[in-house]
This record gives C-alpha cells, structure tokens and sequence, in this order.
C-alpha cells in the first residue's frame, strides 16, 4: 500500500509498522521502557540487520577457498558492495572499507596529503574531531598548513566564504562536514565543492556524510566530492565498519596495500563478509521503505523513496519539536532553553538539537531526563567534541538526536519533561501553555 506524507509525518499506521521491524525502539535489556532520542550516537537496528550479521557471524569459510561456503562468502561481498554503490548514487568510482568511519577518514587524508603537492590542507571548526585529528597528524607529518575556517559564534554556523577564504591555489586537500554534529545543520557541500574548484580546479575534496547519510538523499555524483565517508552504525547497521565511495583518482592515489592486488584496492587482511551482509541488510529495510511510496522495483529509486519520506518524516518532527504540538509549547517558546545554530529553514537541518538548560549542567540534564525515561546525549569534555564546542564558546550540552522511528508522541513527551524542568518562574508561564 502506497502512503501519503502528511506535513511531512508518515500515517500512524506506517511508522507503527516501522517500529515493528526494529529492536530495542521503546526499551532496552539495561533500563527498560525508554524513548531514544541518541540516534548520532549510533542508531536503532532493524531486525533483519541483526539476524543477518549473526547468521554470516557464525559461518567459518574465508574468501578465496575452493568450496561453496568461500563462494557464498564472495557472493555476501559482492552484493555488499554493489549496496554500497546504490546508496551512495554513484556511477563509477570505488568503495573503501574501514575498521570506522574515522578509520576511513585517516586513510583518505594521509593518502592525499602524503603524494597531492601543495602547501596547505583546509577544514572547519566544526568538523568532527577524525577529520581535525587527521588533518592535524598528517599535515604535520608531511610538512603542510593547516588551516581551519572558524565558526560565526552568533550563529553556531561555517560561513561557505569562512571556507572559501581559506583556500588558494596551493590548496591540495578540503575535508567539510555535510551535516553538524553539534547544531545539526545541513551544509550545502555541493556549493562548496563547485566553489572551491573555482579556486584550485584539482583538489581533493572530503565529505563527512557521517552524520547527513540516515537522514536524507546522499548523491556523490550530484556532490562532486573525491570521497563520501559514512558509519554504518548510524544508518541502522552495525558497529566495526566504516565505509566511502572515492573517486578514480584519489583511489589511484599511493597507499597501503598488497602488492598484486590492483592500484585501486584499499582491501587489507581477509574480508568481513558480514559486515557487507549487515549492510545489504540496511538497504533492504530502505527497499522494504521505499516500496510504500513508489511502485518501482529498482533499487536506487527504492532507497530514494525511503530517504525521501525519512527526510520528510523528520522535518515533521523536528517543527514539532520547535514550534509545540498544540498541548505543550515549543522548545523556541520556552524560556529557559538556549538552542545553538538552529536556522528557520528547517529543510537544512536534520532532527538533531543542541541546547542547553537554564541553570542546569548538561549532564545532570541528560540525568533528569533519563529519570524520566528519556534518553539524550551531553557531549562536553570529551575526545570527539571538546575542540568543535571550544570554537562556538560553550564547554558542554545536551543533544537530541531522533530518526524516522521516533513519532510526534515521543516528542511531546520529551517536550513535557523540557517544560518541567524550568525554574519556578519561568516555569509558570511555559506550563501555562499546556492543557
């Protein structure tokens, strides 16, 4: 049967479908009954992702070994691979594996800057700390400038000519974020990818799609970076993988490898099958998606289809989540909330909201809201995010994350427990507002 969308939302009998097909969506084996709203920090998984990743877990045969298991093996490689290929939208190319995204991420940038000339490598204060780590470390190693494009404190946000400033024609390496980790804004990569070439035609472009890949359409052809990179792990598979779709070019660049295998091989060690089957797992769930709003069979037009009606599903919910359902007010009508970049187009921003509570600590924030069976994320001090929240000025705060499982009624829920926690005067007139 073929939905609607309704102001974006899909139909109640939809995404109760949809919670039916994964595990853990309402509760988990530790706390019980929970609402989950720490989906960057890695998502919920869809049933056929698990049962998949145990059943090619559990088989002994390698690759490359004359018997039917290696040949099976091959074969769970193979259609990984061509998933891959669909969910990216990519034509040509080649996929590049990884123990982790940051694995991946390391990879590309020591590749790049360790045999592309130039004299500076260009990134963003926002960017996620394995690109700032790795741009770092290596253009340290091989002698390059870093240079860093610093966020606009007002707005929480990279300015495309904060970027664009930075880059001349000795430029040989640019790493963007496609979504933020911190305010959730979508950058308009492709802008900055077409940009960025009019200045140095030749350079090798990154793009983080770690955190833009579970929420909306990602197109490498459309982008034009030299590399994609993406976490499985937030797109409904599995954890120990990381993946990118790269470019001719820059997979042709010289790095680790075995000898024998062609220039274009980033393979090291045997193969982990499964992970491929995980994955080929995910793209199904899209396909099994997908076939609710079209009725083409083809692949690519299925994960379209999804990601369209995801996208969709969490821009509802996020107007929900600012704005108030009509019982209780909005996170913008309520005092006591600081929110960080969140912009009035709500099409370039994905259901991730970093804000703060009025005289309370981000952690102990996150603690009254799993209190109240509720669960969020404070980064603050931490590896992964202490540099991106240095350069916006703020030490800690709280995220929520959401995705296309979650529904309108976890959202009011959360946005209940948001107006009980202000302090007594403000929280008059925010409970007010309810009925």
């Amino acid at each position: 049967m073929q939905h609607a969308l309704e102001q974006g939302l899909f139909p109640p009998t939809l995404i109760e479908e949809i919670r039916q097909e994964f595990v853990y969506v309402d509760w988990d084996p530790y706390s019980g009954q929970r609402v989950f709203f720490d989906a960057a920090s890695g998502s919920c998984r869809p049933k056929r992702v698990v049962e998949a990743m145990a059943i090619e877990t559990s088989l002994p045969d390698q690759q490359g070994r004359a018997n039917p298991g290696s040949q099976h093996a091959e074969d769970v490689t193979a259609r990984g691979i061509e998933d891959l290929m669909i969910f990216f939208g990519a034509r040509s190319g080649q996929t590049i594996p990884g123990w982790s995204s940051s694995h991946v991420i390391f990879r590309i940038t020591d590749a790049v800057l360790s045999s592309v000339p130039g004299t500076n490598v260009v990134t963003t204060g926002l960017d996620h700390a394995s690109v700032r780590s790795a741009i770092t470390q290596f253009s340290a190693k091989y002698g390059k400038e870093e240079r860093i494009a610093e966020p606009n404190r007002d707005t929480a946000s990279v300015e495309i000519d904060a970027i664009l400033e930075k880059i001349d024609r000795h430029t040989c390496f640019l790493a963007v974020t496609h979504t933020s980790n911190v305010t959730g804004e979508v950058y308009d990569v492709r802008t900055i990818v077409k940009e960025a070439r009019r200045i140095t035609p030749d350079l090798y472009v990154m793009v983080d799609g770690v955190q833009y890949s579970p929420s909306d359409v990602v197109d490498v052809e459309d982008i034009g970076a030299d590399a994609y990179v993406i976490a499985p792990y937030k797109n409904y598979g599995v954890k120990g993988c990381g993946y990118a779709h790269v470019t001719d070019r820059l997979a042709s660049l010289p790095h680790g490898k075995y000898a024998f295998k062609p220039a274009t091989s980033w393979d090291l060690g045997g193969v982990e099958h499964q992970s491929y089957a995980a994955w080929s797992a995910v793209v199904d769930y899209l396909c099994w998606l997908g076939r609710h709003f079209t009725t083409s069979t083809d692949r690519r037009t299925l994960v379209i289809a999804a990601m369209t009606a995801i996208k969709a599903h969490q821009v509802g919910l996020l107007a929900l989540l600012l704005n108030g359902t009509g019982d209780v007010p909005g996170l913008t009508d309520m005092p006591h909330v600081t929110l960080y970049g969140m912009g009035d187009d709500l099409s370039r921003q994905s259901l991730l909201v970093g804000f703060n509570l009025e005289g309370i600590e981000a952690t102990d924030g996150c603690a009254r809201y799993r209190a109240e069976q509720l669960r969020l994320h404070a980064p603050g001090h931490d590896p992964f995010f202490a540099a991106m929240l240095q350069q916006i000025g703020i030490e800690s705060f709280i995220r929520l994350s959401g995705s296309h499982y979650n529904t309108p009624a976890e959202i009011e829920r959360f946005l209940r427990a948001t107006a009980s926690f202000a302090p007594s005067g403000a929280a008059r007139s925010v409970v007010g507002c309810a009925s």
